[in-house]
């Protein structure tokens, strides 16, 4: 549908042309059938209609979209947007961190088009979503970001942003410049660009490769080289960005504490005391779970 969208301009500008050309060969005023349009006007009607009904979709989806985003936001699962230039190597990293084998990398443009959440493990177990977004190209027309608005505003509503780096191409420096210039016309949070995770992809084609940037990591996604780094500055940022909280909680396992701590937070470890019959547990939970926690089972 955004691609759609994004050739009606160019459909226009044809039939322009096309318009103009049948000018000077004097046959621009045929008329259909009695219609009363001509076959240019004709032309632009549909295109005109075709355009509505894409647009009508396209608002559809994003009704759709802004639902499932609420869902995930209930549930509280932290969201980290993975973006970069096309061919950088944002879909083999996902599959690299979340072991996903039904995803296929392809090399070639937009080869992601649609907004796809894959979920991975964090060190201490806690679920987080990947989203896959579509690449970046230089130069991008500003007519061409509006068209695909429906999938880039997902960025907007993420924990975290992962900047994902071909840093074997040539035009590396110049791709993050063109990068960080679309985020800022987008009017991205500033929270998500100071918290921004920078990944130089690719090592593997650099012989001896040294990071000369600070707070960069250097990754291979394709040999799973810098992964556990990578994993740890995500849950670092997650942690923070979201607010949650690591505590230690002493529970009483003859009630449901226990198994309600596993379905609401993230429970890193348990240390049980059986000759008192509790535990405790080491979870990250959110303030809002915490709060549920304690009105559930310690009262007001």
């Amino acid at each position: 549908l955004q691609i759609s969208l994004a050739e009606i301009p160019l459909l226009r500008s044809r039939l322009k042309n096309e318009m103009a050309n049948l000018d000077q060969q004097g046959g621009g005023s045929r008329y259909i059938g009695g219609s009363g349009e001509t076959l240019i006007e004709v032309q632009q009607r549909l295109l005109k209609e075709r355009e509505m009904k894409i647009r009508s979709a396209l608002e559809k989806l994003r009704r759709k979209r802004h639902l499932l985003r609420s869902q995930r936001k209930h549930k509280e699962f932290p969201i980290a947007s993975v973006l970069g230039y096309t061919n950088c190597g944002k879909t083999t990293l996902i599959k690299a961190l979340t072991g996903d084998n039904g995803l296929q990398p392809r090399n070639q443009l937009f080869a992601t088009l649609d907004v796809i959440v894959h979920a991975g493990q964090l060190p201490s177990h806690m679920t987080v979503l990947y989203v896959d977004t579509i690449g970046f190209l230089s130069q991008l027309p500003h007519q061409l970001i509006d068209s695909f608005s429906a999938t880039l505003e997902d960025i907007k509503h993420s924990d975290l942003l992962v900047h994902v780096r071909d840093i074997s191409h040539p035009e590396t420096v110049n791709q993050k410049v063109n990068v960080l210039s679309v985020l800022k016309n987008m009017k991205i949070p500033d929270r998500l660009m100071s918290s921004m995770i920078e990944v130089h992809n690719k090592i593997d084609l650099i012989d001896n490769y040294q990071c000369p940037e600070p707070n960069t990591l250097a990754i291979s996604a394709l040999e799973e080289r810098g992964l556990g780094e990578l994993r740890k500055a995500v849950e670092a940022e997650i942690v923070n960005s979201t607010g949650k909280h690591i505590l230690d909680l002493t529970v009483d396992l003859s009630t449901p504490q226990l198994s309600w701590l596993y379905k609401e937070a993230t429970v890193q470890d348990v240390q049980v005391n059986a000759d008192e019959g509790s535990a405790v547990v080491k979870v990250i939970i959110s303030a809002a779970a915490y709060g549920r926690y304690k009105k559930v089972f310690t009262g007001p």
